[in-house]
């Protein structure tokens, strides 16, 4: 267990599943970075070796096709035998057959001489298949997208608020200091998880470095952003509230899903799909504001006269009045706003929630008839601004026409626009919709609406149930109304803040915006809002919605199984801790052992397998052309129809351990000659070697000493597999004249056993200067 986010929280090191890969496939190993090295170095080297065992059994398998040809072993296929014996690695094997198919004569053996490409070839694939699997093995295993893991996240702090701590920090229910405390230290630990949602925003939503993939900061949460769709609508208030000049735009998001989207690790049926609908109007003020009509006069003029303006969309229920908003140009003067008046945008939200039974929450104001929604909450955005324009505005929430000039010594600061009105409006509805996992919805309604199907809950499992209730509270902290007001005394309300300055005289001066400012700052909300929304969903499963460790005494420690499930139960994204496919891991080790074993008792299995289909084995078998193998001598083996008896009898004839009797049917003999014997034994004449003999007598004319079999390892050469035929027969010594002229001058020099013969002398009262 490290540290995932602080100290609140740390990454699950073991053996869980990840239901987006599904039961089976989704068996995850998680490991520290220490760890994962040493399990993706060993899988490497384990792979490694079962690529060479593997290819062993190729060719055992390649052996045994050319050895059960019918058509004979020839020169050119017994030296393909001896290649696919012993060469160990595919590489070599590669190498010397396509070296013996481009030095094999063309006659005879084009056909084999193309299957020997083929071998060569073939050897070259699997060689560089198995590079690629030794290199991309830590690929195959791996859970990990983008350079990123899916890890779990669990902490000692996961819960929810007991009710003493809910009413004291969210309803504002405090009677003594202690209390008050607990209540601005929740508010400052919300206004600054907005700050870290504006962040994450930025990078994560409207950065061009995330399109780009550049950012660290998005690989953090289960899903990196939230994506959702803007399109045109009608105007969801009575038509003529809406400003004729503006159009009305939709953000949806669609189904939002609690296990891809939102990273609540859960199987299909324990999972939910949540969506939101936002629409959005510029409203038409005509009669709704009144007094103050937001004129500025130049500096030349006298201290001005205290004016305010007041939106009247309906009587506010924590101000004194029967208006909604005001604004002045004094607004220190004025009571909740000398926070406000440092900054040159000045917005203020106000929110009516639709009416439910029974109602959970309570609103900001109580709207006029033509504002009430059946189906959607109401957010009321009302935006002044103290300073002035360059340019006119032509977007209908900032508009601004109103020309004014003031002495400056820079000619463009001279000419300025102040705005159309002191108060803007603008009007948002929001709808909610839960989907569970059998395509069951609640319809489209607002936030305490959906909370009262029935039907709906009735048919969530307990998973989804306790699912469905950290989404509403996710959703209460994300809604447009916190998001702004959490935002209105901050540096960065408005995006149009960014843009406008305050000159040396205190003048707030802005350059011209867009005709769809304000359309930009619905989605720049809109972003954060779902940030926030990510945001709070890891909080609850991690233990950070408390302020401060201290403040986890008040968190409820979960005690029922669906609230232990979900502490359990949250993913996040890691660069550091990977995490493991186990069944790919399991699949490797079971093949990697399976193609060791069989390779390590290839023999055996072939000799059972003949067994079982009645066949018989090849006439050479797969050690034949072994040749690093005990190689012990062995007397030669003669043709068909030469006949050797052995006399054993030490009692008859003690002086003889062995009488060698040897008829041959034909007169000559062609002997294969070797690049790697001395020339004087490639003319030296076998009948020779005979009659010097002191133990055997010598042939009679005609005759000549047996030769060695084409296969023994007489015949082989050891210079890469190399031997040679003479292209004419060595002639037959028929005359006594032919054979004193073909006896060298000086006798050969003694031929001196090597070891191993020695061994076999003794084992076999044989004498080696005999029969060699």
């Amino acid at each position: 267990m490290a540290d995932a986010f602080g100290t609140s929280a740390s990454i699950y090191e073991g053996v869980w599943t990840d239901w987006s890969r599904g039961k089976v496939w989704g068996l995850t190993w998680t490991l520290c970075p220490t760890q994962a090295t040493l399990l993706t170095n060993a899988l490497a080297v384990f792979v490694t070796i079962s690529g060479i065992r593997l290819w062993t059994i190729i060719r055992f398998i390649l052996y045994e096709l050319s050895a059960s040809e019918r058509q004979g072993m020839s020169p050119h296929l017994r030296k393909r035998q001896v290649i696919l014996r012993n060469a160990g690695s595919d590489l070599a094997t590669a190498w010397l057959m396509l070296n013996l198919a481009c030095s094999s004569r063309r006659r005879h053996t084009n056909r084999r001489r193309w299957s020997t490409y083929g071998i060569g070839l073939f050897a070259i694939t699997y060689t560089v298949l198995f590079w690629i699997a030794g290199v991309f093995s830590n690929k195959a295993i791996s859970a990990t997208k983008d350079g990123r893991s899916a890890v779990l996240a669990r902490s000692k702090r996961c819960g929810v608020w007991n009710e003493t701590y809910r009413a004291i920090a969210q309803d504002s229910l405090f009677s003594n200091e202690f209390e008050y405390g607990l209540f601005v230290q929740n508010a400052a630990k919300q206004r600054h998880d907005i700050q870290l949602s504006l962040g994450y925003a930025q990078e994560c939503y409207l950065s061009q470095a995330f399109a780009d993939g550049m950012s660290p900061t998005c690989n953090t949460l289960k899903t990196s952003r939230l994506n959702w769709t803007v399109w045109d609508s009608t105007c969801p208030f009575a038509p003529h509230l809406c400003h004729k000049d503006s159009k009305v735009i939709v953000l949806d998001t669609g189904l939002i899903d609690s296990h891809e989207d939102l990273g609540i690790n859960a199987s299909p049926g324990d999972r939910l799909k949540y969506q939101r609908r936002t629409t959005c109007a510029v409203l038409d003020d005509s009669g709704y504001i009144r007094g103050w009509d937001g004129s500025i006069t130049n500096s030349s003029s006298p201290k001005p006269a205290p004016d305010a303006a007041f939106a009247y969309y309906g009587p506010s229920l924590y101000k004194e009045g029967n208006w909604t908003y005001s604004y002045s140009n004094f607004a220190s003067f004025y009571n909740d706003f000398s926070a406000q008046v440092t900054l040159p945008y000045q917005i203020d939200v106000e929110m009516a929630y639709a009416v439910a039974d029974p109602q959970y929450s309570f609103g900001d104001f109580e709207p006029i008839p033509e504002l009430v929604q059946a189906k959607a909450d109401l957010n009321m955005f009302f935006l002044s601004f103290t300073g002035m324009y360059l340019d006119p505005i032509e977007d209908p929430w900032f508009s601004a026409h109103r020309e004014a000039h003031f002495p400056n010594p820079n000619v463009f600061l001279q000419s300025r626009f102040s705005r159309d009105a002191a108060i803007s409006s603008l009007g948002c509805t929001e709808q909610h919709r839960f989907c569970s996992g059998n395509s069951s919805c609640t319809e489209f309604g607002g936030f305490d609406q959906v909370q009262n199907n029935g039907t709906f809950n009735a048919g969530l499992s307990p998973h989804q149930n306790v699912t469905f209730d950290r989404i509403l509270r996710a959703v209460t902290y994300s809604g447009l109304r916190n998001v702004v007001m959490q935002l209105e005394t901050t540096t960065t309300p408005m995006l149009a803040t960014n843009v406008s300055m305050s000159g040396q005289s205190g003048a707030v001066v802005s350059p011209g915006l867009p005709d769809n400012q304000w359309t930009l700052e619905v989605g720049f909300w809109h972003s954060i809002a779902m940030a926030q929304l990510q945001r709070e969903v890891v909080q609850w499963a991690t233990g950070q919605i408390a302020p401060e460790p201290q403040y986890s005494q008040y968190l409820l420690p979960p005690t029922e199984e669906p609230d232990k499930w979900f502490c359990k139960s949250f993913m996040i994204q890691s660069i550091v801790y990977q995490s493991f496919s186990l069944l790919a891991i399991i699949l490797i080790v079971i093949f990697g052992t399976l193609a060791i074993v069989i390779s390590l008792t290839i023999e055996d299995i072939a000799a059972l397998l003949r067994k079982c289909f009645r066949k018989s084995p090849p006439p050479r078998s797969w050690d034949h052309f072994d040749m690093l193998g005990d190689r012990t001598p062995v007397i030669p083996r003669f043709q068909p129809d030469e006949r050797l008896s052995r006399t054993t009898s030490r009692r008859h004839n003690p002086n003889r351990g062995l009488e060698l009797k040897t008829r041959f049917s034909t007169p000559e003999i062609n002997r294969m000659s070797s690049p790697t014997l001395p020339p004087d034994d490639r003319t030296i004449s076998i009948w020779n070697a005979h009659a010097n003999s002191s133990h055997l007598s010598p042939p009679k004319t005609g005759e000549a000493p047996p030769r060695p079999a084409r296969e023994s390892w007489m015949a082989i050469s050891l210079n890469e597999f190399e031997f040679t035929t003479p292209d004419t027969a060595i002639p037959t010594l028929r005359s006594e004249r032919q054979r004193r002229m073909a006896r060298p001058i000086a006798s050969p020099p003694p031929v001196v056993a090597p070891p191993y013969a020695r061994r076999f002398e003794r084992d076999t009262a044989v004498n080696y200067d005999t029969w060699v």
